[in-house]
C-alpha cells in the first residue's frame, strides 16, 4: 500500500430537497481493502453511484489512478478501471455468461468483406484466463438463470476484469450468501488484494469489516465522520461514529416471565424434505431456529404457515389442532410470518405505509366494498408510533424508507393482525446496527406484551443475544435444543455441522 488510485474530493449531490452527500472525502490505497460503512441513508451507495458514473455530482472532484475524471455514465467509469459489484447484480438473466462479460465491449475481427465480427475464440481465451486468475470455474455457455448468487457474483467480478479495472467496489456482497461462499469470496478479494488491486468493500456486518478491511471510513447523514486503521478501532467505537452516540446494548432482551406451552408442532414431515419434526414454544417465549443455509429452516415455518405444500404431522394452538390448508388459514388462527425478503414477499414498495398494514385484513378496513380511509390512516398511525417508524405520516410510500423502517413496516403489517404466534425469518438482514437495535428492543417489547415469537436468523450473536431457546436444524431435521444459558456460537455451530446436540 501507499500509492493511492482513487481520491474523491469534497463531493456533493443534491436530489430535489435532500442533501445526499455534504463535502465527502475518501481516498483508497493500491492493494488496500477499504471498508465504508453507516446507517442506512447516511450515503454510501450515493457516493460509490457517484463513483462509477450512476449519478453526476454537484460539486467536487474524481481523481483516479492520478487522472481528474468526469463520469457522464457508468461504461465510462468501467473503462477507466472502476467496477462496482452491487448486491443485486446487473447481469442478463436469459444472456449467457460469455455474453455478459464483454457485454458493451465485445471483441471483434474484420473478415474479407471488411466487416466486423465478433471474435468469440479471443474472448474465451480471456475469459478462461480471467477465471483461472479467480481459482473459479463456471461454464462460459450456461445462461445466467441457472446460476447461484455466488457464482454471479464471480461473473460480476470476472466481467469487471475485462475492463481491466484495479477498482473494485463490493456494495453489502454477503448478503445472500451462505457461510461457505463468503468464505470464498472473502479468499478472492484477499487474492485480488494481492495482486494490488484496490477494494471498497461495504457492509451493514461490522465483523466481516474487522476480518477483511484495512482501513474503515464512516459516513452519517451525507458527512465524512471519520477514517480509522481497522487494527485500531472496535465496533463500540464504529457504531458511536455511526450513530452519533454511544450504543452498550445490541440485544437489548427483557427478562419476561414465560407461561405455559401455547404452541406445538408434532410428527412433522414431508417426503421431500422435513423429517419428525418436534418441537414446543411457551406463550412469551422468544424460540430461536438456527442452521446451515439449507437447513430447512424457512421450509419448515413455510410449511407449518400454509405458505408451502402441505406436509404432515400435526400443529397445535392453544391446545387446538389446526387444519392449515394455506396462509390465510394460519392467519385466522393467529399464526402469521414475516419473510426475509421483504422486497418481495413482504410489502408492495410502490404503496403507503397505511396501504400496506391493512393489506391483509381489507374487509376490516372496508364497508359495501369501500375503503374506510381514515381508519386505516389511524391504525397505521398508531403501529408507527408503537415500533416508532420514521416517517412524515402514514401515506409515506414504502420505497422512500430505509431498509430498518421499510422491516419494521413489515412488522407492523404482521402486528395488525393480531397474531399469537409471530415468525420472524431473518428479521434484522439488510439493516444498519441502530436499526438492529431497535428491532431487537421491538422484539423484546413484544414478547413483554405475551406474544410468542420463533425467530430464524443466520446471526448467531443475534440468535443468543435474543433467544430463550434455540432448535438447530440440519438437512431438514432438529439436531439440537439449547437453552440460554447453555448456548454457545461453538456449540450451535459444532451441532449444525456434526448433528448432535444438547435436548
Amino acid at each position: 500500500m501507499g500509492e493511492t488510485v482513487l481520491e474523491l474530493k469534497n463531493i456533493v449531490k443534491t436530489f430535489p430537497g435532500v442533501l445526499a452527500l455534504n463535502d465527502v472525502s475518501f481516498d483508497l490505497e493500491k492493494g488496500e481493502v477499504h471498508a465504508i460503512c453507516g446507517e442506512n441513508g447516511a450515503g454510501k451507495s450515493t457516493l460509490m453511484k457517484v463513483l462509477s458514473g450512476v449519478y453526476q455530482p454537484d460539486s467536487g472532484e474524481i481523481h483516479v489512478n492520478g487522472q481528474n475524471r468526469k463520469f457522464a455514465n457508468p461504461m465510462e467509469s468501467y473503462k477507466s478501471g472502476v467496477s462496482i459489484i452491487f448486491q443485486e447484480t446487473s447481469l442478463f438473466e436469459e444472456m449467457t455468461v460469455l455474453e455478459n462479460m464483454f457485454l458493451g465491449h465485445e471483441t471483434s475481427k474484420k473478415t474479407l468483406g471488411f466487416l466486423p465480427v465478433l471474435n468469440y475464440r479471443e474472448m474465451r481465451e480471456k475469459a478462461r484466463e480471467i477465471f483461472k486468475r479467480l481459482n473459479t470455474k463456471i461454464d462460459l455457455d450456461t445462461k445466467i438463470k441457472t446460476l447461484g448468487m455466488a457464482q454471479k457474483q464471480m461473473v460480476e467480478i470476472a466481467k469487471s476484469l475485462t475492463f481491466d479495472a484495479n477498482i473494485l467496489i463490493f456494495d453489502e456482497p454477503t448478503a445472500s450468501l451462505t457461510q461457505r461462499e463468503v468464505d470464498a469470496l472473502f479468499s478472492i478479494i484477499l487474492s485480488l488484494k494481492k495482486e494490488g488491486m484496490g477494494i471498497v468493500y461495504i457492509s451493514h456486518r461490522l465483523e466481516e469489516i474487522f476480518e477483511i478491511c484495512d482501513r474503515v471510513t464512516v459516513l452519517r447523514d451525507g458527512q465524512y465522520i471519520s477514517t480509522k486503521n481497522v487494527g485500531g478501532t472496535n465496533k463500540d467505537e464504529l457504531v458511536a461514529d455511526m450513530v452519533g452516540r454511544t450504543m452498550h446494548n445490541y440485544y437489548p432482551k427483557t427478562e419476561t416471565e414465560l407461561g405455559d406451552v401455547i404452541f406445538r408442532v408434532e410428527n412433522f414431515y414431508d417426503e421431500g424434505f422435513l423429517e419428525n419434526i418436534n418441537f414446543e414454544v411457551r406463550k412469551g417465549e422468544i424460540l430461536g431456529f438456527a442452521g446451515l443455509a439449507g437447513a430447512g429452516r424457512t421450509e419448515l415455518m413455510e410449511a407449518v404457515c400454509g405458505l408451502a405444500p402441505k406436509a404432515q404431522g400435526e400443529v397445535i394452538l392453544d391446545g387446538k389442532k389446526l387444519s392449515i390448508s394455506d396462509y390465510t388459514d394460519a392467519m385466522k388462527e393467529g399464526l402469521v410470518y414475516v419473510s426475509e425478503d421483504r422486497g418481495k414477499y413482504g410489502l408492495i414498495v410502490d404503496m403507503s405505509i397505511e396501504e400496506n398494514i391493512s393489506m391483509p385484513q381489507l374487509k376490516d378496513f372496508s364497508k359495501f366494498g369501500i375503503i374506510d380511509r381514515k381508519k386505516e390512516s389511524a391504525v397505521a398511525a398508531e403501529y408507527m408510533k408503537e415500533i416508532t417508524i420514521k416517517a412524515p405520516s402514514p401515506d409515506f410510500t414504502v420505497n422512500n424508507l430505509s431498509g430498518g423502517n421499510q422491516q419494521k413496516v413489515s412488522i407492523a403489517k404482521a402486528l395488525a393482525i393480531q397474531p399469537k404466534i409471530l415468525v420472524l425469518d431473518e428479521p434484522t438482514r439488510g439493516v444498519d446496527v441502530n436499526a438492529k437495535a431497535e428491532i431487537h428492543k421491538i422484539i423484546s417489547e413484544l414478547t413483554g406484551k405475551g406474544l410468542t415469537i420463533l425467530m430464524i436468523s443466520s446471526e448467531l450473536p443475534e440468535l443468543l443475544g435474543m433467544c430463550d431457546r434455540i432448535y438447530v436444524m440440519k438437512e431438514g431435521r432438529i439436531v439440537g435444543c439449547f437453552s440460554r444459558q447453555d448456548a454457545t456460537q461453538d456449540k450451535i455451530l459444532k451441532t449444525a455441522l456434526e448433528g448432535e446436540g444438547e435436548e
